[in-house]
């Protein structure tokens, strides 16, 4: 299996409200939508150099974060395929963000279908692996067990997006202070991270 992160063009935010969105469906044509275009800019940043007429998801979580506690999930991890017929991440055969399977499982599934993570910050609290790994993705995308001795670390920077493959490792960090962050990501379903 391998998980494939690339650093790409820098993005800024709008200002911190407490916004919240879960997996919003957007067209990349048509822009978000009206009680959204603050977002467009940053949005548009973090799509730069990518197209598509598919449906793209739009999370935002603008938080409180104390000093010391990550603001999103700890823990290694892979996100796995969004799935909006269920709204979630889940353990269907074609959705692997749940359950437990085996890296060859994966990889048959990622070889047929192709989705890009875009994940942007403004302060950095988040660092993702790079390379090949073996071994079974535990419940919810769980990957505490791999051994990722041999992979390359990439500690993400602020104001950057980040581009991964569904298979790609990462983990939320302790925030270096207390802060107001704002994390944003987007599912690109048929698009290929190389």
């Amino acid at each position: 299996m391998q998980s494939i992160i690339k650093e790409r063009s820098p993005v800024t935010f709008p200002r911190f409200i407490g916004e919240r969105v879960y997996m919003r469906p957007f067209f990349q044509a048509e822009g978000l939508p009206y009680e959204l275009s603050r977002w467009q800019p940053t949005v548009d940043a973090m799509l730069d150099g990518i197209t598509t007429d598919g449906p793209i998801y739009l999370m935002i979580d603008q938080g409180a974060v104390r000093a010391g506690i990550p603001h999103r999930r700890p823990g290694v991890h892979i996100d796995g395929y969004w799935n909006p017929a269920t709204g979630r991440h889940d353990d269907t055969p074609t959705h692997f963000h749940g359950g437990h399977m085996s890296s060859r499982h994966i990889t048959e599934l990622v070889n047929t279908r192709h989705e890009a993570i875009l994940l942007a910050s403004d302060i950095a609290a988040c660092r993702g692996f790079v390379g090949e790994y073996e071994g079974t993705i535990g419940e919810g995308g769980d990957c505490s067990t791999l051994d990722l001795s041999s992979l390359e670390i990439v500690n993400f920077k602020s104001d950057r997006c980040y581009a991964g493959n569904v298979t790609a490792l990462h983990e939320s960090l302790p925030a270096p202070r207390d802060c107001l962050r704002t994390l944003v990501r987007l599912n690109v379903p048929g698009h290929v991270v190389q």
